[in-house]
């Protein structure tokens, strides 16, 4: 996945600061060991200032490039990467394509990775290349056909209970966490699932013996009992990863996140519809933009009572948070013609989702109204929450079952812990994975931020366990059963 978009404003001012406050500190050779461990914004000030001596330096402009790259200034950094290919440093190629393809300047991103590729023995070339290229004709292909969508509203939401802010009708259904599940789910297992108005049937993703996420379903027996879970087809579940399904009032279209080759981003929203001819889903079609991006975008809703959509992204970057956009479905896919490249670029970003509005706008305040009235309606009965062993003689499973508000504090703290940690770890296998496919002229620019995540995971690795002891602790004492 690529990285995010320039950082911005304040944060663009904080970086500026800790140069002013770094730029004495280093050694262009310790710089040079700085730029190799992945600290980049700790080692750009020293090439800043060696530029000043050798402007014509391909080696430095590189460097710098690479260091402006990794912080968000890409627009500085473009310049220095220019002038390290003018001089023959050929691996700059590669990072004007990252950056080309972050701008959403995918024919640009083409031409500078194939011309890294060009540079490169036979034997070089890698597959983490070839799927950039690949991933770079796939976002000029979807620039070319931007559907013509309103957007009527986005907001800011946690990352992890980012579904508690769908609003959703009845009869549309309701998204769950594997803790509010009707039945019994690994609450190690981050899931977000979907359940129709009618309560009979359960649709989510889940880790196959591949450790990889494919999508299931389960439906209730006599009994209030539930199948196991059984997969939905082998023309949706394949090696890639397959995460939050949304079936359709017709039973019959899916929606549903996808990452892996085909998909621009790291999670791709693809539509599939059921044929009952064959009694099998269709071979998934991925939606395209606005809808997907460079980044993470998943769970596709569609309300067809109020007439409205939903999906989440994170192509804004907001540390912990996702960007929610509800939209108005179209009925038949308009895409947008005869339209400047920069604004297809601001219509593809969804960088002002005002304009994508039309001429009459008096419907989605009436429309944002009827959803603002909706309550949230997530959990089911019976369902534990979860199981929190707080010595032999009590385990909780709701959070209501705290007596101490500073013990449910640490158990949400842990929680939380864990969710980034495996967040990480996931992320850490994929670059592992990457690595041991890559060319020597590419594991360079993985290992930094394998090392990088590594030491991360290390230092955290105790923690939520440190914060369920606390939890522990706090509720033991207020209920004065804790042995000094």
């Amino acid at each position: 996945m690529h990285k995010g978009f320039a950082i911005i404003g304040a944060i663009m001012l904080a970086i500026t600061s800790i140069f002013s406050l770094q730029a004495e500190v280093y050694t262009l050779d310790e710089a040079r060991q700085l730029f190799d461990e992945g600290r980049y914004s700790e080692a750009a000030p020293t090439f800043e200032r060696e530029l000043k001596k050798k402007s014509n330096n391909g080696t430095l402009n590189y460097n710098y490039g690479v260091c402006l790259y990794h912080i968000g200034r890409y627009g500085d950094a473009i310049k220095y990467l220019d002038k390290a290919v003018s001089r023959k440093v050929d691996k700059a190629h590669f990072y004007l394509g990252e950056i080309y393809a972050t701008l959403y300047r995918f024919d640009e991103a083409i031409d500078a990775y194939e011309d890294y590729e060009a540079s490169l023995d036979e034997d070089d070339a890698s597959v983490l290349l070839t799927q950039r290229i690949s991933k770079a004709k796939l976002g000029a292909r979807m620039m070319r056909g931007i559907e013509q969508v309103q957007v009527i509203d986005s907001v800011h939401v946690d990352s992890l209970s980012f579904f508690e802010s769908y609003r959703l009708t009845p009869e549309t259904g309701r998204l769950l966490s594997s803790r509010n599940l009707p039945f019994k789910f690994p609450l190690d297992t981050p899931v977000v699932a979907y359940i129709p108005q009618r309560n009979d049937i359960v649709y989510l993703a889940s880790k196959s013996h591949d450790n990889q996420y494919d999508l299931f379903q389960s439906s209730q027996l006599l009994g209030n009992e539930w199948s196991e879970l059984l997969p939905l087809s082998e023309n949706l579940n394949n090696s890639d990863n397959q995460r939050f399904p949304f079936l359709l009032g017709d039973g019959q279209t899916l929606y549903f996140a996808q990452d892996g080759e085909s998909s621009l981003g790291g999670y791709d929203i693809y539509i599939t519809i059921f044929n009952s001819e064959n009694g099998d889903f269709m071979l998934p079609q991925n939606v395209g933009m606005p809808f997907n991006s460079p980044y993470n975008d998943y769970m596709m809703v569609i309300d067809e009572t109020l007439g409205v959509g939903w999906f989440v992204s994170d192509r804004n970057h907001i540390p912990g948070k996702l960007t929610l956009y509800i939209f108005i479905p179209n009925e038949v896919k308009t895409v947008y013609q005869d339209t400047e490249a920069d604004n297809l670029t601001a219509l593809a970003q969804l960088s002002d989702i005002t304009a994508t509005w039309q001429a009459d706008t008096t419907q989605y305040a009436t429309l944002l109204n009827e959803i603002e009235r909706i309550e949230f309606a997530a959990k089911s009965v019976d369902a534990p929450e979860f199981y929190f062993v707080i010595n032999d003689e009590l385990v909780y499973t709701y959070a209501a079952d705290f007596r101490n508000r500073q013990a449910l504090t640490y158990f949400y703290q842990a929680q939380t812990l864990r969710k980034k940690i495996e967040e990480r770890d996931e992320r850490l296998q994929q670059l592992r994975q990457q690595y041991a496919a890559a060319k020597p002229a590419q594991q360079q620019l993985l290992a930094s931020q394998i090392l990088e995540l590594e030491n991360a995971m290390l230092e955290e690795y105790e923690s939520p366990q440190v914060y369920e002891n606390r939890a522990r602790r706090a509720e033991l004492s207020y209920l004065n059963m804790l042995d000094e």
